[in-house]
C-alpha cells in the first residue's frame, strides 16, 4: 500500500474503488447476460433463417410452454442451490477467487448451451443448471463490494451500478441477440460472443480485484481513509446473526419490496420480447431494440439516483428512501395495471408505459437497496444474498404465472399477469414506507472479535472537513 504522499501525478490515484466499481459492475453484468441470451434466442431458434452455414440447425429447434417453463425453472433451481453454499465461500475464501470461479462456470455453461440444444433437450437443461449456479453468487458480490469498497457517502453511487446488471445485459444483450439471429452467423454466435466478454472480464476481476483493501498494490492511505470513514470498528470474521436479521421487521419489508421490484424486472427481462413479439406483433430484431431501449433508460435514471440520494442533503435518508422507493414502486406499479388495459391497436402506447415503469424503477437504489446496506451495515452482504435468494423464487414464480393464465397468449391473459404485479408493487411499496429506517439495526453492534487492521489511529480521527 502506498503511503499518504506517495500518490502520484496519476488520475487514478486515490480512485481504485472506481475500478472495481466499474470491474465487479460488468462482471455481475455478464453472468446475467449469459442467463438471460435464451430468452430472446428462443424466438428466433425455431424461425427458418435460410442460412448459408453448413449444419445450421436454427429451424429444427421449437420448444413448447412447457419445455420453456423447465429452462427456466432449472436456472432458478441452479441459483436456488447455489445461494446459500455462496454465502458460505463468501465468507472463508472472499470474493476474489469464488467470484472468479463463479465467472468460469457461467462462461463454461454459456458456450456450450448450443452444443447442448442441438445435442438434446436434457443436455440444455444441465447447461442452464450450471448457468443458474453462477448467478447464485451476483447479490452477495454486489454485498461485499458496497461492505468492502464504498464509502457511507457513496452507498448510493456504488449500488444504483452494481444493482445494474439486469439492465445493463438486457442493454447488450437484446440488441446484440437480435441482430446476430438475423445474420448469417445465426443464435449460435449469440452464446460464443457473451462467452468471449464474460471470460475477458472475469479475468480482469481476478488480476484487479481484492478482498480488502488495504491489500491492493495500488491504494492509498488517503483512499483507504475514504472508505473506512464512519464505518467504526469491522471484525475480519464476524458471524452472522442470521437469526436476528430474520427476524427485523425492516428487513422483511426491504425483502418485500425486493420480491415486487424483481418479479417486474424478471416479467420483462424473460417476457418483454415474447410480449411485443406475440402479442403486439412487433419484428424480431425492432423487439430486441424495444426491450433494450427501456433498459438503457432506466439504468441512466439508476444512476442520477444514485447520486442523488448521496447528495441531497435537506431530506433525512428516511425521507428519502421512501420518495425514491414510492416513486419507483408506486409509479411504475400504477402504469403496469394500466398497460393490461392498452388495447393491441394502441402498441406504441404500451412502449410508452413500458418506457415510463423503466424510468421510475430507476429510483430503486435509493429506496430499499440503500435502506438493507445501511440498516445491516457488515452483513449487508448477507441481506443482498436474501435478495438473490427472492430473485431465484421469482424465477420460479414467474414462467408458473404465465404457464397457467398466457395459454394463448391473449391480451386479455397478459392483462392478469399485469395487474398481479402492478398490486404486489404497490403493496410493497406502503409496507416498506412505514417501516423504512437508516438507522443501524441492534444485530450490527455486536462485540467485534478481531479489529480491523492497517487503519492508523490519526485517519479515524480525521473529520468531515478533511476529505
Amino acid at each position: 500500500m502506498k503511503e499518504k504522499g506517495a500518490s502520484g501525478i496519476s488520475c487514478l490515484a486515490n480512485r481504485q474503488r472506481y475500478i472495481v466499481l466499474a470491474i465487479g459492475t460488468l462482471c455481475i453484468a455478464a453472468i446475467a447476460s449469459n442467463m438471460t441470451v435464451i430468452n430472446f434466442t428462443m424466438i428466433c431458434m425455431a424461425k427458418p433463417m435460410n442460412s448459408t452455414v453448413p449444419g445450421d440447425l436454427s429451424d429444427q429447434i421449437n420448444y413448447t410452454n412447457k419445455q420453456k417453463s423447465i429452462i427456466m425453472w432449472a436456472a432458478a433451481v441452479g441459483t436456488l442451490s447455489a445461494a446459500w453454499p455462496f454465502h458460505w465461500f463468501y465468507q472463508q475464501f472472499g470474493a476474489r477467487s469464488v467470484f472468479f470461479a463463479a465467472g468460469a462456470v457461467s462462461t463454461i455453461s454459456t458456450v456450450l448451451m448450443p452444443i447442448a440444444a442441438t445435442t438434446h433437450f436434457n443436455l440444455l437443461v444441465v447447461a442452464r443448471f450450471f448457468q443458474g449456479i453462477s448467478f447464485g453468487a451476483d447479490f452477495a458480490a454486489i454485498g461485499l463490494i458496497v461492505v468492502n469498497w464504498a464509502s457511507l457517502k457513496q452507498h448510493g453511487l456504488f449500488i444504483s451500478l452494481l444493482s445494474s446488471f439486469s439492465q445493463i445485459s438486457v442493454m447488450f444483450t437484446m440488441p446484440v441477440a437480435g441482430e446476430l439471429c438475423e445474420s448469417s452467423w445465426g443464435w449460435e454466435s449469440v452464446y460464443y460472443v457473451h462467452a468471449a466478454l464474460s471470460a475477458a472480464l472475469f479475468i480482469l476481476w481476478f488480476y484487479f480485484y481484492r478482498n480488502n483493501p488495504t491489500k491492493h498494490p495500488k491504494m492509498t492511505e488517503i483512499e483507504l481513509e475514504k472508505i473506512h470513514r464512519g464505518k467504526g470498528e469491522v471484525a475480519k470474521h464476524e458471524k452472522v446473526p442470521i437469526m436476528q436479521i430474520l427476524r427485523n421487521k425492516v428487513m422483511l419489508a426491504v425483502w418485500l419490496s425486493a420480491f415486487g421490484e424483481l418479479m417486474m424486472s424478471q416479467f420483462i427481462v424473460m417476457y418483454g420480447p415474447t410480449f411485443l413479439k406475440e402479442v403486439l406483433g412487433f419484428a424480431v430484431n425492432h423487439t430486441g431494440y424495444f426491450v433494450a431501449i427501456p433498459r438503457a433508460l432506466h439504468l441512466m435514471f439508476k444512476i442520477i439516483s444514485g447520486i442523488a440520494s448521496d447528495r441531497i442533503h435537506f431530506w433525512s435518508e428516511k425521507t428519502k428512501m421512501r420518495i425514491f422507493n414510492t416513486i419507483a414502486l408506486m409509479v411504475s406499479g400504477a402504469f403496469f395495471c394500466i398497460l393490461g388495459y392498452l388495447p393491441k391497436d394502441h402498441a406504441n402506447l404500451s412502449l410508452i408505459a413500458l418506457l415510463i415503469i423503466e424510468c421510475s424503477t430507476g429510483f430503486i437504489c435509493g429506496g430499499f437497496y440503500k435502506c438493507a446496506t445501511l440498516v445491516a451495515r457488515q452483513h449487508s452482504h448477507f441481506v443482498l444474498s436474501q435478495i438473490q435468494f427472492i430473485k431465484c423464487l421469482s424465477l420460479f414464480i414467474e414462467p408458473l404465472l404465465v404457464f397457467l393464465i398466457c395459454t394463448h397468449n391473449t391480451l386479455e391473459e397478459w392483462r392478469i399477469v399485469f395487474l398481479t404485479h402492478g398490486l404486489l408493487l404497490i403493496v410493497g411499496n406502503i409496507i416498506f414506507c412505514y417501516f423504512a429506517t437508516a438507522k443501524p439495526a441492534d444485530f450490527t453492534h455486536q462485540p467485534a472479535i478481531e479489529e480491523m487492521t492497517e487503519v492508523a489511529p490519526e485517519r479515524k480521527r480525521l473529520t468531515e472537513n478533511e476529505a
